[in-house]
């Protein structure tokens, strides 16, 4: 739990979704005194690198007792959007509903937006704040981290980008299930950086600490709508 001094505090899905937003924090001088804390940190489980969005989710209850007594003032929610499975509604609502069903309870209800591009919030009367929900990538689209990375990537690497995904697609049909598709084009897009990475974060590095300079376009919608939604969230 957060320590006294924190009382923001960012639930993702792992260690690789903690060390990202860290780094976007880094990059955009967003100075929010914030806790980024996966389900299951790496100082108490080290095998446990990531969990899952239903644990996530499960873990709300204690969260909201956190928020009840003052421990935490403002609270956010970071998980992927995922894929939907045939004949199941669509996975927006399935997301929305389990969010829901966590939250209502604590009389925490959803606000009615015209658009959720700046994320999805539950508001409860009885408290200051809302607490923040993102949906990997945009609230909007099937997806995960990568698919917002996707979205996000400068104009500098569409060469580099257009031989990756030749190669993705030169498999056999069926070799990748099309939901890891992103997955694998990001990981592959990552593994031919001339200092080869499979840290999702290093796409936030500094051009300087890197040898081929930037690698995502801060200005693209989705890029400032994420960060516009830590700040409303958070500051």
């Amino acid at each position: 739990m957060p320590s006294q001094n924190i009382k923001n505090l960012l639930i993702v899905e792992g260690e690789a979704d903690k060390l990202f937003v860290k780094r976007f924090l880094q990059r955009e001088r967003l100075h929010l005194n914030l806790k980024v804390q996966p389900v299951t940190p790496v100082d108490i489980d080290p095998a446990q690198t990531y969990t899952t969005k239903g644990a996530v989710f499960n873990v709300l209850e204690n969260i909201l007792k956190s928020l009840a007594d003052g421990s935490i003032e403002r609270l956010g929610i970071l998980v992927d959007m995922d894929f939907r499975e045939s004949s199941r509604m669509p996975i927006k609502q399935q997301n929305l509903d389990q969010l829901s069903q966590k939250l209502n309870s604590h009389d925490f209800s959803l606000r009615q937006q015209t658009n959720d591009d700046k994320g999805i919030f539950f508001e409860n009367d009885e408290f200051e704040y809302p607490i923040g929900v993102w949906l990997m990538p945009d609230n909007q689209n099937e997806g995960y981290f990568e698919s917002w990375i996707k979205q996000n990537i400068d104009a500098s690497q569409l060469a580099n980008w257009q031989l990756e995904e030749a190669f993705i697609n030169s498999f056999d049909e069926g070799h990748f299930k099309p939901h890891v598709i992103d997955k694998a084009l990001i990981f592959t897009w990552l593994a031919i950086q001339p200092k080869p990475s499979q840290d999702l974060s290093y796409c936030l590095k500094p051009e300087d600490k890197k040898p081929i300079g930037k690698l995502l376009d801060n200005t693209q919608p989705s890029y400032q709508n994420f960060k516009q939604w830590l700040v409303n969230t958070f500051a």
